[in-house]
């Protein structure tokens, strides 16, 4: 088996919409077979903690599954087996060229560099209201929707639609490179129509999109907590002495890793090691309440300010 092939740079990148929202979500394969969820710890840009599992159709067996979050475009073979995992953009704007992963039953295979998406280019002059009525980009022709549907996988070969433009060809069972070329004649001399990109059904309701901080097991406000931990009451911003940033990762169990527990002084926006240092023991094992974990979620991120004096 060979690896991936091709490390190609592009130039000039271009404002673009969304690869994806930073949202959990599932992904059915193109024969129905397999499904795919991945589901977000938080909505951070370019996030990628999380897990990613694969299961049948019925979502009850599980096949294997990988410890982060696939934010970006996504496939699934036929059988289940490989990912295929694409990223366009960081920090919300185009790459100057896509990063392509393939995943072999949840274990990571090779990572290729390749073109930029031929879609940005699209985004780019629709969103100046510049669409040409002749020409590549014109509605009815084929680039145009080589552009609309940039990434899509059918009979387990996987499609992207690249600037210049190109078509890359991959195949999904060996993970191998077969084809790149002049995207249009490929189209032309190959096929009649273009598939949809994967059916990928976003969680996007209120239920996923948590408001406030979590209480703690026994239903005390966090900032009552943490006041308590420091020997200091609770402030509004404008009379404080102190502002502690907590970020912490709640597990559906209720415990909670503490990612940062630190203690500043609202004169000198300096931080007080002392401070934070006890601040950080005295939420160490501290449990919370659950309900505003996402449904199915097996944890959530969740980081706030708060006001001491």
């Amino acid at each position: 088996m060979k690896n991936l092939l091709l490390a190609i740079l592009m130039l000039v990148p271009f404002w673009g919409r969304s690869q994806h929202k930073e949202v959990s979500y599932e992904l059915i394969n193109e024969i129905g077979t397999f499904k795919l969820t991945s589901l977000t710890f938080s909505h951070e840009k370019d996030n990628r903690e999380g897990i990613t599992f694969v299961t049948d159709k019925t979502g009850k067996d599980t096949l294997y599954h990988l410890d982060e979050f696939l934010n970006g475009w996504v496939a699934v073979s036929n059988d289940g087996r490989t990912l295929a995992h694409l990223i366009t953009e960081k920090n919300g704007k185009p790459l100057d060229g896509c990063q392509l992963s393939f995943f072999r039953d949840g274990k990571h295979f090779d990572t290729a560099s390749l073109f930029r998406f031929l879609k940005y280019e699209l985004d780019d002059v629709v969103q100046r209201d510049r669409l040409p009525e002749s020409g590549w980009l014109r509605n009815d022709s084929l680039l145009h929707k080589m552009a609309s549907n940039p990434f899509y996988i059918t009979d387990d070969k996987l499609y992207i639609s690249m600037d210049g433009p190109k078509l890359m060809v991959f195949d999904m069972n060996a993970m191998f490179h077969i084809y790149t070329g002049n995207g249009a004649n490929h189209f032309f001399q190959n096929y009649y129509s273009i598939p949809n990109a994967p059916l990928r059904k976003e969680f996007t309701s209120e239920e996923y999109f948590p408001i406030g901080f979590p209480k703690t097991e026994d239903g005390k406000m966090v900032e009552t907590a943490v006041a308590s931990v420091l020997n200091d009451k609770t402030a509004i911003p404008e009379e404080a002495k102190f502002r502690a940033e907590v970020s912490l990762k709640l597990n559906a169990d209720g415990s909670a890793d503490i990612r940062k527990a630190a203690v500043f002084s609202t004169k000198t926006n300096e931080e007080v090691a002392s401070e934070s240092e006890k601040l950080k023991k005295g939420l160490n094992g501290l449990k919370f309440e659950t309900s505003l974990l996402p449904p199915d979620h097996p944890a959530w991120i969740f980081s706030d300010n708060f006001w001491l004096k």
